[in-house]
């Protein structure tokens, strides 16, 4: 009953269909409610089953969409974080952010801002909470069970809603047993990264697990000026759980605490235009223009190093001019910097109802604190650099019930869902050559969110499956703001010569006493709602193949802008923005082929996606500032494929494949700077992976284990809003291989050594273009090539 009273609650979470390739390794694991069957003869597959409605189903024979990878699949493949996927999951990107964390892209449809009105449209959760802020998502990554990533809407059966899909993380949970498991790697840029889990029985029925992790690794992006390095990892994370079995009721109980400070990274100049509006600010206040003293490097991993944060821009002194806040400044001297701290409580209750029917609660509480500073040209007099500090809570509350009636033919989930979150965003720019004066967005935003969802499938006959589900959401959300730019008509003297205020350079020799003016300030509140249905067949031909078709709508909360370019007259955010909405076709084909040697899923599907919301950068008071638009319609459409194969007993084969394609369909008039010829998002039109391992038996009971993968993603475009939208991020394959060795396949060591881009392909994951008078195109590179080795030892 332990699965049933679970699992019903997330049905979806174990409906997967690459996960049946990937996680054809994964012992059983209960925590996520997905158990291997013996193999039943040498050199099959093993065959992963569900127990979500109380009977076993094959993966292989659900109508889901997605990818699974257990935990073992994660070590296998050497994937550490978010990053370490792309190009591993078909249709995945993953976009780092300067905030920290990871931005999700799923079939085309993400979310890569990250200011205080800024909603995810890939859900992200972790033991079923719900992780509104992409702020330190990252740093859950240990001790793990599961990761799946399901494409498409998912409303119909998670609490929160999302257009693009859902990833799921789910951790391992106690247990009765008394164990856990200890590793340390060493590798690369001086890596040491540790981790660790105890798990201890308590008393009958009552059990805690106690895991951690730590990662310590240098920087790999050189500095020109100084003896220091980019690209640092300090991160510490702790987990402690505790789960009560009681019969007909279990109460898992979860806190848990991560940090992370860092350097805040680097990105790579390629680009300077002396043409740019800010670039020429800089140049009527210094005897060298900034392309001539900051020249294009053209290293892949170098740059100027010397970069300290002061603001505002008129407490700095040139060699031309000195500005009216010089000895004023704030956070004079300091360096980048990248820190971010977030603290979880999660408690899960489940009651059976009956043998057939439950009860299932998820309550959870996070708290998030992410502050930064991280410079354009990492040059010691930078165009443009701000610091940000987010601070953010959230509660969550789901409810659900569900489980089988009508003797197994109809399986059923119901839920109601509360979401409750509080974000404060602060952003102070300099030294920069945009704002002279300082710029300064203090902004808050309270966001309520409910919803009540359903989903039923029955048996219309024992091979055919109709689906039907529906949800209603209703948003509602309070903002303020607090922006400060503007200066004021005045004159001064500077060096006793009457000079008037204005940009730029008259508000920098006036600084703040002669031109500073009045800040903005407005509040807004609004709501919004929406209904989204899901149809569902499915139909199983044989014990070797399997399809389904689905229809589901997926909807994202609309909003409004809180940057001010100007002081509305009644004090109220001047524009907002629709909800968003997609419509998502999708078939599929699922084969268990030559006696269980070969197993193909693939599918494909078409979304239609309208009152998109897009970010833009618009010039308001000669200010680059962005804003949210509902701009356009857009069609979608590609397919995945995804396979294992063991044509002989201990040789494994896996891969994807994936393409996309999309384009606008209409751009509404107020659209700022967004034709039908501007990408819809920033996603490759391909991505594939193939890996190949061997296990080599050695001795009485020792195993050898090479595995050898490559991943390739395909060019995409990656211009912000704004830009000139020529840049393309070029495609690359990236060849990773580890050699793992058991002395015994059931004992309690492992040793491997590792290798990742072994080939050191040069990757851009992220590029700006020319955009809003910046003057700098720059990308933000991936990791250089890195060996390593580790050791693990379970208990």
């Amino acid at each position: 009953m332990a699965a049933v009273r679970i699992t019903v609650s997330h049905a979806v979470m174990a409906m997967v269909l690459g996960g049946a390739a990937t996680a054809a390794r994964a012992e059983a694991q209960a925590p996520v409610q997905v158990a291997a069957a013996d193999t039943t003869a040498a050199g099959e597959i093993g065959e992963i089953t569900v127990t979500a409605r109380r009977r076993e189903e094959s993966l292989l024979t659900t109508p889901v969409s997605a990818t699974v990878l257990s935990g073992d699949n994660l070590v296998q493949q050497s994937i550490r974080n978010f990053q370490d996927l792309r190009g591993a999951v078909s249709n995945l990107e993953l976009v780092p952010l300067l905030s920290g964390g990871t931005s999700f892209t799923i079939r085309g449809i993400g979310q890569t801002f990250n200011q205080v009105n800024s909603d995810t449209k890939a859900g992200f959760y972790v033991d079923e909470m719900y992780v509104s802020r992409q702020e330190g998502n990252d740093l859950y990554f240990y001790d793990i069970a599961s990761l799946q990533v399901l494409k498409g809407p998912q409303g119909t059966l998670f609490g929160k809603n999302t257009t693009a899909g859902a990833i799921l993380l789910t951790t391992q949970r106690p247990t009765d047993d008394f164990g856990g498991y200890a590793q340390v790697r060493g590798g690369s840029y001086d890596r040491i990264d540790t981790e660790g889990a105890l798990n201890v029985p308590l008393s009958d029925g009552i059990a805690a697990r106690a895991s951690f992790r730590t990662q310590s690794v240098k920087g790999y992006i050189k500095h020109l000026l100084d003896d220091d390095r980019s690209g640092n990892i300090n991160n510490q994370s702790g987990r402690l759980q505790f789960r009560v079995d009681r019969g007909p009721l279990t109460i898992d109980v979860l806190g848990e605490y991560n940090r992370s400070s860092t350097d805040g990274g680097a990105t790579i100049p390629v680009g300077c235009l002396p043409t740019a509006g800010y670039i020429r600010n800089y140049d009527a206040l210094h005897a060298t223009p900034y392309c001539t003293a900051f020249p294009v490097l053209g290293k892949d991993y170098t740059v100027y190093g010397g970069a300290t944060l002061l603001a505002p821009t008129s407490a700095a002194v040139t060699d031309r001019a000195r500005g009216g806040d010089a000895g004023l400044g704030r956070y004079a001297g300091k360096r980048p910097f990248n820190d971010t701290d977030a603290t979880t409580l999660n408690g899960r209750i489940s009651y059976d109802l009956s043998d057939d029917i439950a009860l299932h609660s998820v309550t959870a509480y996070r708290r998030s604190h992410a502050k930064f500073y991280t410079p354009v040209s990492y040059a010691p007099n930078d165009i443009y650099a701000e610091y940000d500090d987010t601070r953010s809570t959230q509660f969550t509350q789901e409810l659900t019930i569900g489980g089988t009636v009508l003797d197994d033919r109809l399986t059923f989930l119901a839920g109601l869902f509360y979401f409750n979150q509080k974000t404060d965003f602060l952003q102070d720019t300099g030294p920069d050559w945009i704002d002279p004066l300082g710029y300064v967005y203090d902004s808050s935003l309270k966001y309520r969110s409910y919803a009540a969802f359903a989903q039923a499938s029955y048996k219309v006959t024992p091979k055919l499956e109709l689906t039907l589900g529906g949800r209603y959401t209703y948003d509602k959300k309070q903002g303020e703001s607090y922006v400060f730019f503007a200066g004021r008509t005045n004159t001064f003297l500077s060096n006793g010569v009457p000079t008037q205020c204005g940009y730029f350079t008259g508000d920098f020799l006036g600084g703040i006493a002669n031109c500073g003016g009045a800040p903005f300030t407005a509040t807004g509140r609004d709501h919004w709602d929406g209904f989204d249905p899901k149809a569902q067949l499915s139909y199983r031909w044989s014990d070797q193949v399997f399809t389904y078709v689905s229809a589901a709508h997926g909807y994202n909360s609309g909003g409004f802008n809180q940057q001010l370019g100007s002081q509305p007259a009644d004090r109220r955010f001047p524009s907002s923005y629709d909800p968003e909405k997609l419509w998502s076709y999708e078939g599929g084909i699922k084969l268990d082929l030559f006696d269980r040697r070969a197993v193909i899923n693939l599918s494909g599907f078409y979304q239609k996606y309208t009152d998109i919301q897009a970010t833009v950068n618009v010039l308001i008071g000669n200010i680059s500032t962005r804003q949210v638009q509902s701009a356009a319609s857009a069609h979608e459409a590609g397919f995945e494929g995804e396979f294992v194969l063991r044509p002989v007993t201990d040789l494994t084969l896996r891969g994807n494949v994936s393409y996309l394609t999309q384009g606008y369909d209409n751009i509404r008039p107020n659209a700022v700077t967004l034709t039908k010829d501007t990408p819809v998002n920033s996603a490759p039109k391909y991505t594939y992976s193939a890996a190949a391992s061997y296990d080599f038996h050695v001795g009485a009971d020792g195993r050898l284990t090479p595995t050898v993968d490559v991943r390739g993603v395909g060019k995409k475009p990656a211009c912000q809003s704004g830009a000139d939208y020529v840049c393309r991020l070029p495609a690359y394959a990236l060849v990773g291989f580890r050699l793992d060795y058991q002395p015994q396949v059931d004992g309690a060591w492992r040793i491997g050594v590792y290798g990742t881009n072994v080939f050191d392909k040069v990757t851009q994951l992220a590029r700006t273009g020319y955009f809003g008078g910046f003057g700098i195109d720059r990308f933000t590179p991936g990791r250089p090539q890195e060996f390593g080795a580790e050791a693990s030892y379970r208990f």
